[in-house]
């Protein structure tokens, strides 16, 4: 199922509420900008990470 131009709207924005949010926590939390930039480097590289496992999981499953 593909998800409708207003459920992905719905979802940027939620994310947009949700990193809004945390970036403000932060803060709050004494947190500097240079290290917010580098937990933001660090989810990514995660992420990054993750998706190649998946790729290869994949590319796998497609050779079987």
């Amino acid at each position: 199922m593909t998800p409708t131009a207003e459920t992905r709207e719905t979802h940027r924005r939620a994310l947009s509420i949700l990193a809004r949010s945390l970036f403000r926590q932060l803060r709050e939390q004494g947190y500097s900008p240079e290290q917010i930039i580098g937990l933001s480097s660090e989810l990514i590289d995660l992420v990054s990470h993750d998706l190649r496992q998946e790729r290869a999981m994949d590319a796998r499953w497609a050779a079987e």
